[in-house]
């Protein structure tokens, strides 16, 4: 991650919510922004780092007692470059879980799931992702927020590859 994706995260999280209460329940859709760092364990120099921007879409399910649950799918067109370009990673996919609690006015979240991974040149492959994230409602309908993720791909695509993928993005949702 580079210091201005950590600021601009650590911003997010820390600025206060006006006022809004959020009942953490129901259906949302918004749009994503953010980076990765991508390492490989193969011994070659495939490391690689870029951005990407997608959408997202959940429900979200209030427990009671401040609890709240919920599973979300998002899609990112990515501009990932590993090895100084020799391998491209063009867009992810995922399907999650999130559990999580109110935290202030907000909601602190941890996510388990899975992702898929489309390359031009490794082709697609499916790995395992967990993460921690924070929303918080900025007016009755909008929240902000931030997620880590970190993604693992075991022998990907049996070109006896394992990448690791660290995400940090910035998301807006809006709730139905």
């Amino acid at each position: 991650m580079t210091l201005k994706n950590i600021l601009l995260a650590s911003a997010i999280v820390t600025v206060p919510a006006a006022g809004f209460a959020n009942d953490w329940n129901g259906p949302y859709a918004g749009i994503a922004a953010g980076s990765a760092e991508i390492d490989t364990d193969d011994g070659a120099e495939l490391d690689g780092d870029g951005n990407s921007l997608g959408i997202f879409a959940g429900y979200l399910f209030n427990l009671g007692g401040g609890l709240v649950s919920g599973i979300e799918v998002d899609y990112d067109e990515t501009e990932y470059d590993i090895g100084d370009g020799a391998v491209e990673v063009d867009s992810t996919g995922r399907i999650k879980g999130r559990l999580g609690t109110e935290l202030g006015s907000g909601l602190v979240y941890g996510t388990l799931g899975f992702v898929s991974a489309t390359s031009p040149e490794l082709g697609d492959d499916t790995g395992y992702l967990v993460g921690i994230g924070y929303d918080f409602p900025i007016t009755e309908n909008i929240d902000l927020g931030a997620e880590l993720l970190n993604h693992e791909f075991e022998d990907y695509n049996n070109s006896g590859i394992d990448v690791g993928v660290t995400t940090l993005k910035a998301r807006i949702a809006f709730n139905f």
